[in-house]
């Protein structure tokens, strides 16, 4: 059995002690392909029984939102003790460390793969060497209060640690701009919701999310500036981004979504248009290259419950096929493509994107984002009518 599975089980099943696991980053400021030390703490809730732990003999981190970035490894210092026993309402600290991969620079989010625990937020410099911000001290002993560990980790509320780490971004979110008749601006929101803590029974569960996507074109160059169309799309669905690594590179990932998804624009009337879809998303992630990626996403479905729109198949088709390629912290470009049933309709979306976080902008953050549409459709409200091409220009936040 691996370590860290042991660890896992002997924290959910030894006396029925429950134990939130926290990774404290050192610094908050790495280096570009510098060392990264965390200190693993394990606090036993129980005010009467004992709990014992084998500690993992690595702790293995994965970048959020970045598929191809590899798997960053941590293990313990040497002089570490790996088979602990904490008395009741006390708590261990254990120092892990390893190399981060190079080429992940910018602001990243890490979070452990093989057991629940804290996201961990830093800042990854291009070059030079980091500045620590947070101050090392020494470890307390294990007989320390609960308390006390949470105040040395700097979190006095484990509710909202675990609201926000459930948060993350869903499809990207970027406003922009541009000319092609009218002005307009077009917006997307997009966030989903994590439904079960991961280490839930059964072991499915922590991989069921709760989604809500918004996009909206503005009509800015109209007098008083009314809002064209804003599709709304609430989803619940399956999502594991690893089920199986390739056997080319650790970066080479297999993913698979599956899921049910309703659109609607909330208007009324001839202008309404709702439908509602259940789907399946395989994803495909190979590297090439030194430091970059293809993903390959084709969203397949099926519509039901499309009265507003009966015809909405000769427009759309049943397949959204997405490829995504670049770096992971550097240029990208995502193209989505759609083919309806009938000979004409189709559309092309592409999305450009360039990070701002670089030396000669500053410590900016988001990326520069240019978009092109062209074909059937952009927003619900024209499923059947051809647009003109529209270019905008503007801010992507997350992609």
């Amino acid at each position: 059995m691996r370590p860290t599975a042991c660890l896992l089980l002997s924290l959910l099943f030894a006396g029925a002690v429950r134990a939130e696991l926290l990774l404290i980053p050192a610094t908050s400021v790495v280096a570009d392909g510098g060392l990264i030390e965390v200190t693993l703490v394990v606090p036993n809730d129980s005010s009467k029984e004992e709990l014992a732990v084998d500690l993992p003999a690595r702790l293995t981190l994965r970048t959020r939102g970045v598929p191809a970035a590899p798997d960053i490894v941590l293990t313990p210092d040497e002089s570490q003790p790996m088979q602990v026993r904490i008395k009741p309402g006390a708590f261990l600290r254990a120092r892990y460390s390893g190399s981060l991969p190079e080429g992940l620079a910018g602001n990243l989010v890490l979070e452990p793969v093989d057991f629940e625990g804290s996201s961990l937020g830093i800042s990854v410099t291009e070059s030079g060497v980091a500045k620590p911000t947070l101050t090392d001290q020494p470890a307390p002993s294990g007989n320390a209060k609960v308390g006390a560990a949470s105040a040395a980790v700097g979190l006095s509320d484990r509710d909202t640690a675990r609201f926000m780490t459930a948060f993350s971004p869903y499809e990207p979110n970027y406003i922009i701009a541009g000319s092609s008749g009218p002005t307009t601006a077009k917006f997307q929101v997009s966030m989903k919701f994590r439904l079960f803590n991961p280490d839930s029974k059964p072991p499915f569960l922590d991989k069921l999310y709760l989604a809500y996507s918004q996009t909206s074109i503005w009509d800015i160059g109209s007098s008083s500036s009314p809002f064209y169309d804003t599709n709304y799309r609430p989803s619940f669905f399956f999502l594991d981004e690893d089920i199986s690594r390739w056997p080319y590179r650790n970066s080479s990932r297999f993913g698979f979504q599956a899921g049910f998804e309703h659109e609607s624009n909330g208007q009324e009337g001839t202008a309404s248009r709702s439908l509602n879809i259940a789907y399946v998303r395989p994803t495909f992630t190979l590297p090439f290259g030194d430091r970059h990626f293809v993903s390959i996403s084709p969203k397949i479905y099926t519509y039901f419950a499309e009265d507003d729109n009966p015809d909405i198949a000769y427009y759309r088709g049943y397949c959204d096929f997405l490829v995504k390629a670049g770096a992971p912290d550097g240029i990208q470009l995502a193209t989505t493509l759609r083919k309806g049933t009938g000979s004409d309709p189709y559309s092309v979306q592409l999305d450009f994107s360039y990070p701002l976080k670089t030396a000669t902008l500053g410590n900016l953050g988001g990326y520069l984002h240019l978009q092109y549409f062209d074909g059937y459709g952009e927003t619900l409200l024209d499923y059947n009518r051809k647009v003109q091409p529209q270019f905008r220009i503007g801010l992507m936040i997350t992609r």
